[in-house]
Order: structure tokens, then C-alpha cells, then sequence
């Protein structure tokens, strides 16, 4: 129970911490701050995932598995993001210079960052949908959790703070659901 009840936290804890990350945003980039939160967020995060793995398995063997694969390379590609922005700041090149940088590397950089990255909202979105399919959260909930996952990377990719801002607190309560959800009772 002890387990299970660390797992849900870890649901709410990853999701608030990263919700915080678009507040210190420098110039529409994460920079030092924004970073870290982003790369210490998917420790709990993932640990909840997993617990939500535990739930999905025995309903949907193959597909959770699967679901399961894609989280772990989203969330490879989110602390490559985040450790992205946290060194940008450290190192002063929160600009275009350092997305610049990378056409020096293209395999190399599509792969951590262009490939992995948009697979963690991808992710998000194949748990709505499970959610849905099998009820394991209201659809409202799971609803509310594919629209995050849609409305995440439209954020990160126009740079606009207020819609990140949304969209990280739209899935912070939709985590907050699936937690409760999941919480242990006796």
C-alpha cells in the first residue's frame, strides 16, 4: 500500500513541479530554473506512471506495455529539454544561438531532442485515451487529460507563457484525478 500511495503522489508532485517550469521562463526559453524543475519533475513523475502502468496492465497486457515504452523515451526527451534549458542558462545562451547549435549535430540532436521529445505528450494523450477506454478515471478526467496533452507541445512550440501556463495546470488536475483515482484504500 505504501508503494501504491508514493506512486499517486508522484502523479501530483512531477505535474506541479513542472507546472511551475513556465514561470521562470527567459525570452520564451526554460532557462537555469525552468530547467531544473523540468528534469527533477519526471523522477515522481515517472514513478506515478509506473504505478499507472501497475493499473492498465492487467486490463490491457500489450498496449499498456507498449505505453509504457513511450513514456519512458518521452520522458528521456523532457529531462533532455530540461537539462537543455537549465545548461542555456548556466552558460548564458538562452537564445537562438543554441537551438542554432545543434544544426552542427542534426542525427544527433533530432534524435534526443526532435524524436523524444514529442513522444512524452504523445504519451500523455495514448493515457487519456486508456483512460477512457477502460474507465479507470471519469472521461471527463481523461478528457481533460488528452486536451492537456494536445494543448502541451502547441504551448512549448508558439513560446506563449499564459497557454503553457494553462495547459501544465489543465494536466495538473488531470493528474490530480488519476491520482486520487489510483490512491490506496482500505
Amino acid at each position: 500500500m505504501l508503494i501504491a500511495r508514493l506512486q499517486s503522489l508522484g502523479l501530483v508532485i512531477g505535474p506541479a513541479l513542472f507546472a511551475l517550469s513556465p514561470l521562470f521562463w527567459v525570452g520564451g526559453h526554460y532557462g537555469m530554473v525552468g530547467g531544473m524543475l523540468i528534469a527533477v519533475a519526471t523522477v515522481p513523475w515517472v514513478y506515478g506512471l509506473i504505478g499507472e502502468y501497475g493499473r492498465l496492465r492487467p486490463l490491457l497486457p500489450r498496449v499498456a506495455g507498449l505505453w509504457l515504452l513511450l513514456v519512458l523515451l518521452g520522458m528521456f526527451g523532457t529531462i533532455a529539454f530540461g537539462l537543455q534549458g537549465f545548461f542555456e542558462g548556466v552558460f548564458g545562451v538562452a537564445d537562438q544561438t543554441a537551438l542554432d547549435a545543434f544544426a552542427d549535430y542534426p542525427p544527433w540532436g533530432a534524435a534526443v531532442l526532435l524524436l523524444s521529445g514529442p513522444v512524452f505528450p504523445l504519451a500523455l494523450l495514448v493515457l487519456g485515451i486508456l483512460h477512457w477506454r477502460t474507465r479507470l478515471s471519469p472521461r471527463w478526467a481523461a478528457g481533460l487529460l488528452c486536451a492537456a496533452a494536445v494543448l502541451f507541445p502547441l504551448a512549448r512550440l508558439l513560446r506563449l507563457d499564459l497557454l503553457a501556463v494553462a495547459a501544465d495546470l489543465l494536466m495538473l488536475a488531470a493528474f490530480c484525478v488519476l491520482a486520487w483515482r489510483s490512491w490506496p484504500r482500505r
